[in-house]
């Protein structure tokens, strides 16, 4: 073996063992709980963030005809959360996926909570109305909201238990029969 074979050698060896010393840590150390660093943590309560198991952040926002809504008025129904925003192609494919969940679930006291990113409340208006929507549009002015759930991109939709707590998220655009599994799995707790 040549003394640069060698140096090779003993600097694969040097990574392969500092790999193995570092996976062992990790694995008796265990991965920290997310909530932790992108939600609020209450002694001796769940996390209060934008994770599956946690506390959906309260907030609260004007529909398109200005009546407040408060997240924590929901409390004792499945609430789903949908970010989306107009230009949003996904969205539009999914919106209509949402008004048939609405429709064959608002007796059972789904809500479902669309939040707009930012967009004017009257073109919002006439979306909702071209598209046949009757569940509620939020309007997320300076998009807070979905700061406060660390929005990564739209659609993004977070199913929340009548608890709530968030049962379910789903990046990107979802179907009926994902939603559908996610409240009724929810419904067992």
């Amino acid at each position: 073996m040549t003394a640069n074979n060698s140096s090779r050698f003993l600097l694969l060896s040097g990574a392969v063992i500092a790999l193995v010393a570092a996976l062992a840590v990790v694995i008796a150390a265990g991965l920290p709980d997310r909530a932790e660093f992108t939600g609020q943590m209450i002694p001796g309560q769940l996390p209060i963030a934008p994770e599956i198991n946690a506390v959906a952040p309260a907030f609260e926002r004007s529909d398109i005809n200005g009546q407040i809504i408060r997240l924590s008025d929901l409390r004792g129904s499945p609430v789903i959360i949908n970010f989306w925003a107009t230009w949003c192609e996904p969205c539009r494919i999914e919106m209509p996926i949402l008004q048939t969940l609405y429709e064959t679930r608002k007796d059972e006291g789904l809500r479902i909570l669309a939040i707009n990113l930012g967009e004017p409340p009257e073109l919002i208006r006439d979306w909702q109305t071209s598209m046949g929507l009757t569940y509620d549009m939020l309007v997320d002015e300076r998009q807070s909201v979905a700061a406060l759930y660390h929005l990564r991109g739209q659609p993004s939709t977070y199913v929340v238990s009548p608890n709530g707590i968030i049962a379910n998220i789903f990046y990107g655009p979802t179907s009926e029969s994902m939603l559908t599994a996610a409240l009724g799995a929810q419904r067992m707790e």
